[in-house]
């Protein structure tokens, strides 16, 4: 095996265990939440916070650009270059906090107050809880380029702890308006999330300068790199604000036909589909930067290599999270929430599903982002995913069905999967369309769909809750990591995992 596939390892079961339990804290924050909120005031909460992401939207593209920038000059092997391409990503988040800032209290500002569906007792309240969120936003945009330069250096040990520190503070937030109610509950919690916003930023900021040199340079900045930064990001700004206005406008579509109630169910489901996809995308994260670095070195094919492997393993991760709760999802939301809104149920099995597409898209987008050419990518995907939003008001306004919005997206990310393939092949001339799907999409995705059968056999076969609920969960993944064993990992690799669990026994 190469040293850095055993660093990708490595830093998987960082991120891994990460995952495991900013999951576990996460979905009890939002159950908590909800139930100290309500299903109102938790409605207005994600929608008003909505606003501010839609309004944030560059800072997906910057946070994009400064990772692959920085891992780029890494793998180059340019210490000055390093100091610099840092410095210059700082101005310009700098700049983007105070355009985001711009933006919020001047057109966010005006359409919560004229736009949204919201009790008119509760109006101060959201204005409130929206200023609020925008500090968090501002601190959520300066720690950006500190912890790219922590994942570029694959430190995945410091990431994963303050992840972990992350989720703890805004469990402590929950737990703070659950057992020290203010005259206001909405106000109280979005002002603790933004402290811990604040301090999570120190952190990131205070680890990455006392570890990295070039982040403590922020003055020697280069023009020829700002240039090269921004004309990344030129496109890539378009493919990432129709991305954010697809998820945070599905939120306000569903406001418009539903109010807060639909609201809730379609925030929970975005929570789902953001912590399972955050747990499979442990995988993703780990490859990222050697990806971007065997691309800078010229090393094309262990850069082709690295793709197809990040794409298979990801996606069986994924199986292994998703299978389960498919088909126990009623259950699995009874035991969560103690009000599960409606058409959850069935929002979070659509949203699932297509999850394991975006990953994919997500792979496939490292590579087309290493070669620097990000036009073609976001101009088409972009563009999928912005139409998404009239054609889910036509759904809704013809059919009446919520979860059409659901079954549309699934449809318009398998279109975008078709699409960034071949693009990657044209920017990438050694890649091969073919093997990428048939490594890391049919696959995979063959032994997802043998899983998801044997479970639901048990689940048929079991009865009551409990004991279905942890036959499935054995038989899912008992059934996939026997195909992904006697199927997918090489020989080298379970020779290795075979002698490490001798040794452990031992």
């Amino acid at each position: 095996m190469y040293s850095s596939d055993r660093r990708i390892a490595r830093n998987t079961l960082y991120l891994y265990g990460r995952m495991l339990l900013t999951v576990w804290i996460s979905l009890y924050t939002s159950r908590l939440v909800l139930e100290r909120l309500g299903v109102d005031d938790y409605g207005v909460y994600s929608v008003v916070g909505g606003i501010v992401t839609i309004l944030s939207f560059l800072n997906g593209t910057m946070s994009s650009a400064t990772s692959r920038f920085i891992s780029y000059e890494l793998g180059g092997g340019d210490t000055g270059r390093l100091h610099r391409t840092f410095a210059s990503s700082m101005k310009v988040h700098i700049a983007l906090a105070a355009i985001v800032l711009l933006l919020a209290e001047t057109a966010g500002l005006w359409y919560v107050n004229s736009r949204l569906v919201i009790d008119p007792s509760r109006i101060s309240a959201a204005n409130a809880t929206y200023q609020l969120s925008i500090v968090a936003a501002m601190a959520a945009i300066i720690q950006v380029p500190y912890s790219a330069a922590i994942m570029s250096h694959e430190r995945m040990d410091a990431y994963a702890a303050i992840a972990v520190v992350n989720v703890l503070l805004k469990l402590g937030a929950a737990l703070g308006i659950a057992l020290f109610a203010t005259s206001d509950s909405l106000t109280g919690y979005a002002a603790l999330m933004t402290i811990a916003a604040i301090a999570v930023a120190a952190m990131y900021a205070a680890y990455a300068r006392r570890h990295f040199p070039e982040c403590r340079t922020v003055r020697t900045s280069d023009r020829g790199i700002l240039r090269d930064m921004l004309a990344f990001c030129g496109w890539d700004v378009y493919g990432n604000l129709c991305y954010t206005s697809r998820v945070q406008g599905t939120i306000v579509v569903l406001n418009r036909f539903g109010g807060t109630a639909l609201n809730a169910a379609g925030s929970l489901t975005l929570t789902v589909g953001a912590t399972v996809t955050a747990f499979a995308s442990t995988v993703v994260s780990a490859f990222r930067p050697q990806i971007i670095k065997e691309y800078a070195a010229g090393a094309y094919g262990r850069t082709l290599s690295l793709l197809n492997n990040a794409a298979r393993y990801s996606t069986l991760l994924m199986g292994l999270l998703i299978v389960p709760a498919i088909v126990e999802m009623d259950t699995l939301l009874g035991i969560w929430l103690v009000d599960v809104p409606p058409y959850t149920s069935a929002f979070c099995r659509l949203c699932l599903i297509a999850a394991c597409g975006e990953l994919l898209n997500t792979v496939l987008a490292i590579g087309i982002h290493a070669t620097g050419q990000v036009f073609r990518i976001s101009l088409i995907s972009g563009t999928i995913y912005l139409l998404e939003l009239p054609a889910m008001w036509l759904l809704l306004r013809h059919t009446g069905h919520p979860a059409a919005v659901y079954a549309l997206h699934l449809a318009a990310v398998s279109a975008i999967l078709v699409v960034n393939t071949f693009i990657l092949r044209h920017q990438m001339r050694q890649f091969s369309p073919a093997r990428f799907l048939w490594r890391g999409v049919l696959q995979p995705g063959a032994m997802i769909c043998v899983s998801y059968a044997a479970t639901l056999a048990v689940a048929c076969a079991v009865p009551g809750t409990w004991l279905r609920l942890a036959a499935c969960l054995s038989a899912s993944s008992a059934t996939l990591c026997a195909l992904t064993w006697l199927f997918i990992l090489p020989a080298d690799a379970k020779n290795s995992i075979t002698h490490r669990l001798r040794t452990w026994v031992k």
